[in-house]
């Protein structure tokens, strides 16, 4: 072992936070947390020798902008006892870079000043703790799941602690539900990712939920639900109980989801949301209702949905959305947002219907650095849009509805009598759209005024060609936010919060 590591128990910081206020739930700004692929100063546990590392008493501690712990030389620490890794002021962040497992039953502590990145699995096997402090230092951050990281529990009652908050672990759909039926604004957190393989749903398996529930990066897998129902998802509605309310670092793959009906609200993740905040998760498969259908979350009514993704084929015959079906502002103050999230499936609409590749209908609610790349199609007197199918402000008296730093490529068509757009079908909204673009060349709309099915483009829509949109970052797309990569998306933007999956 390197010298200057040995072990010894240490006293941790477990003091409980007040349970309606977990800092664990909330997640500030994209452009503060660039892990993706930006490197920054940090405590890195890889395979490489320790270096500039300080161990004693059971706490290592950065001494250095740069430093390494190696992964043997903790896990040797934590088969003695308690172990904390401490950034401090210096490195600031923690990143996992290579898999780490212990099968004590000793705790260990990541303490970061800012923030936490996982981008290879832990597994807390045997009983195991885990804590998780991410702002020790009262720096904005967060902790974050990137490519194969997450965390997982062998033994579900290992203990399990965010940001002060102490977290009831779940190793099973059954077992989540009927702990939120007992305690339906409780904190649970997925102890390892579930296949429902062989189970058919007629209703959600969660029918509400206003609690945190933490992904940990875990996925659930071959979600089926053959419903005759309002609002369905994994989750059919999940409303603000507490300013945290969350769903978080959660992967949905493979759904099969389909509902004869839907007014409410029909999407993988959630049917029906209010006011609550999905954070960092994403859905794979199909979707399919007769009301509101989204690819992730069927209707987003004054709730933020953020860094998230679908690659969804959703179909319906109302308002349909490659993300999210309707986006609406619930009330003056409360606004339905979506940020640094996008769609890559197909979305297709029946007769009448508002399809649109990222959003069905932006009912005075804010769109800001996201994108669709998969086709919207639509029926006859439809509103197809290549992001949204219909954008409109809240009310007549209001400006609301916002677009800013958002793009569209997929194939946008619609049948006789549709008004179909690059970017939106009909935009109907009075406040202006602000550095938003379109593909001329693989949406079929190559007229560069028809970025707006229903009008001339508003100044801040714009169309460009497949060769512009490589040749470097539009106008207004941050590049703390944004970057372009010729193996990542084809060349086009990319969310560096949000990468697309490998």
């Amino acid at each position: 072992m390197t010298e200057g590591v040995h072990c010894a128990p240490i006293l941790l910081k477990e003091n409980a936070m007040p349970f309606a206020e977990p800092r664990a739930a909330i997640f500030l700004s994209a452009a503060l947390f660039v892990f993706a692929d930006t490197a920054h100063a940090a405590v890195e546990i890889s395979k490489k020798p320790t270096q500039n590392v300080a161990c004693s008493a059971g706490i290592c501690t950065a001494t250095a902008n740069e430093a390494v712990l190696n992964v043997s030389d903790l896990t040797s620490l934590l088969a003695s006892g308690n172990v904390t890794v401490a950034s401090g002021s210096l490195a600031q962040d923690i990143r996992i870079d290579t898999a780490l497992s212990w099968t004590s039953e000793n705790r260990l502590t990541l303490d970061a000043y800012r923030s936490i990145a996982f981008n290879k699995p832990v597994v807390v096997a045997g009983n195991g703790k885990l804590t998780i402090t991410t702002e020790s230092g009262g720096e904005t951050g967060d902790f974050r799941f990137f490519g194969k990281g997450h965390v997982e529990f062998w033994n579900p009652t290992g203990g399990l602690i965010i940001n002060g908050a102490h977290y009831t672990l779940v190793s099973s759909v059954r077992q989540l539900a009927n702990k939120i039926r007992n305690r339906g604004d409780g904190l649970f957190a997925l102890a390892k990712s579930v296949d429902l393989t062989g189970q058919t749903y007629t209703q959600s398996p969660i029918p509400g939920f206003d609690g945190i529930l933490e992904g940990l990066g875990n996925t659930i897998s071959n979600l089926t639900i053959n419903a005759s129902s309002d609002s369905v998802g994994f989750f059919g509605q999940f409303a603000i109980k507490t300013t945290s309310s969350a769903i978080r670092d959660v992967g949905l793959l493979s759904v099969g989801i389909s509902s004869t009906r839907g007014s409410q609200g029909v999407g993988a993740l959630v049917g029906e949301l209010s006011g609550a905040k999905v954070l960092n998760s994403y859905a794979t498969g199909q979707v399919s209702g007769s009301g509101i259908v989204g690819g992730l979350v069927g209707y987003n009514e004054s709730a933020i949905i953020r860094n998230s993704y679908a690659n969804v084929a959703v179909s319906g015959n109302g308002v349909v959305g490659g993300l999210v079906g309707k986006n609406e502002r619930g009330c003056t103050d409360c606004l339905g947002t979506i940020e640094v999230s996008y769609a890559i499936g197909i979305v297709s609409g029946g007769d009448d219907t508002e399809a649109g590749g990222l959003v069905g209908q932006n009912h005075g609610g804010i769109i800001s650095d996201s994108y669709a790349m998969g086709a919207a199609g639509g029926g006859n007197n439809a509103f197809v849009g290549g992001l949204l199918g219909n954008n409109n402000d809240w009310s007549e008296q209001r400006t609301d509805a916002e677009i800013s730093a958002s793009f569209a490529t997929g194939a946008v068509t619609g049948g006789s009598g549709a008004m179909v757009g690059g970017l939106i079908g009909q935009d109907l909204a009075k406040k202006s759209i602000t550095d938003s673009y379109w593909d001329l060349d693989t949406s079929d709309i190559s007229d560069p005024s028809q970025g707006a099915g229903n009008i001339a483009n508003d100044p801040g829509i714009t169309g460009l060609t497949t060769e512009q949109f490589l040749s470097g970052l539009p106008k207004g797309f941050h590049r703390a936010i944004w970057k372009e990569k010729a193996k990542i998306d084809g060349g086009f933007p990319y969310l560096v919060d949000n990468p697309p999956p490998k």
